[in-house]
């Protein structure tokens, strides 16, 4: 059983826009299921998710809080990129900003986005996580909250959107999850989202309450690009190979897909799966090490897999001193030294 199911564990918490940013901060462990149909609109302005032959598409995630930073290697998505940086992120989080509508760091940092654009950068974005008010709790119904959603896509042009669902029974119970899969739906059908889930996951798959999230999108005619599970906060067994748990969290979770899909094949179910580990030292001390990155990587260009991402991109990095989570991944050497692993098999630098 994991500990840690977050995509932004803290220890010591700084409290930023709403958004909670600890010294230790990842994914938690992940639980995903996902189903089919993916309709890829690219965000208007905005250049196609960089893909592989195979249709593996990359985007490790982007602080937030990040922007404007000289706490990590690059201050922005332009500089990132213009220093060897991913050519896709999921920018993360989005929540509720004191009711029913959306923070706006990204409209705060419009500028920077439209650079990375024109340089060829494709974005994704992700709401919830493991901190804050999400906007499903936030609005009352499937209405205010696809209106809340409509806007925020409105205001920033990025339709390639990701949920992540990780604060247990109160983002995740039956009338949460119908509300959220009717909200999701009327915006797919007016302004042509994309639609992914970030789950939880064990090594043999979602849970439960991982599966009951993906199924009531489905039940509610969602076309679903991606059941992305956090492969990581496993636990503190000190034996643990976070390398070959990834991969069996994942494999695990395209056999689910298979039986919640109708008529999915285990080929398609692949494409439909992502992995999203923590990079270097996780929440609970274990190391997810390039050699794991390496074998997760492999593995996925194999099987085909839909989508890799990592948390995140600005803890690619040497730590300047002891470890600190959110800074860094204390086993590198270098800056990018697991996007160069995972960008390879995606088929970008």
């Amino acid at each position: 059983m994991r500990i840690a199911r977050h995509l932004l564990a803290a220890t010591s918490v700084l409290v930023i826009a709403g958004c909670e940013v600890g010294s230790t901060g990842g994914p938690g462990n992940g639980n995903p299921d996902a189903p089919a149909g993916s309709s890829v609109d690219a965000a208007p302005g905005s250049s196609d998710a960089p893909t592989a032959s195979g249709g593996l598409e990359y985007a490790p995630y982007f602080y937030t809080w990040g922007w404007g930073s000289g706490s990590y290697a690059f201050p922005s998505l332009a500089a990132m990129k213009a220093q060897g940086g991913p050519a896709a992120v999921t920018i993360a989080f989005v929540i509720a900003d004191g009711g029913c509508k959306a923070t706006r760091e990204v409209q705060d940092n419009l500028d920077d986005v439209h650079a990375y654009v024109a340089a060829g950068g494709h974005l994704k974005a992700s709401f919830g996580g493991a901190a804050g008010t999400y906007l499903e709790s936030a609005c009352g119904d499937a209405s205010s909250l696809a209106t809340a959603i409509g806007n925020w896509v409105d205001e920033t042009g990025i339709t390639d959107l990701d949920f992540d669902i990780e604060q247990g029974d109160a983002t995740s119970n039956p009338t949460i999850n119908a509300m959220r899969a009717t909200a999701l739906k009327q915006v797919q059908q007016a302004k042509g989202i994309r639609v992914a889930f970030t789950l939880p996951v064990n090594p043999d798959g979602l849970d439960a309450r991982g599966k009951a999230v993906v199924q009531s999108a489905l039940d509610a005619g969602v076309e679903i690009s991606f059941v992305n599970v956090m492969t990581m906060d496993y636990g503190s067994d000190p034996n643990l190979d976070l390398g070959q748990t990834a991969i069996s969290s994942t494999d695990a979770t395209a056999h689910q897909l298979t039986a919640m899909i109708p008529g999915l094949s285990l080929a398609d179910a692949y494409r439909k799966v992502g992995a999203t580990p923590m990079i270097g030292t996780n929440d609970d001390g274990n190391v997810f090490t390039q050699a794991n990155a390496t074998a997760l990587a492999d593995w996925a260009g194999q099987h085909h897999l839909g989508l890799l991402a990592f948390w995140a991109i600005q803890r690619d990095e040497a730590c300047p001193g002891g470890t600190e989570l959110d800074l860094c991944t204390g086993v590198n050497a270098n800056t990018f030294e697991f996007n160069a692993i995972f960008g390879a098999v995606a088929g970008h630098p």
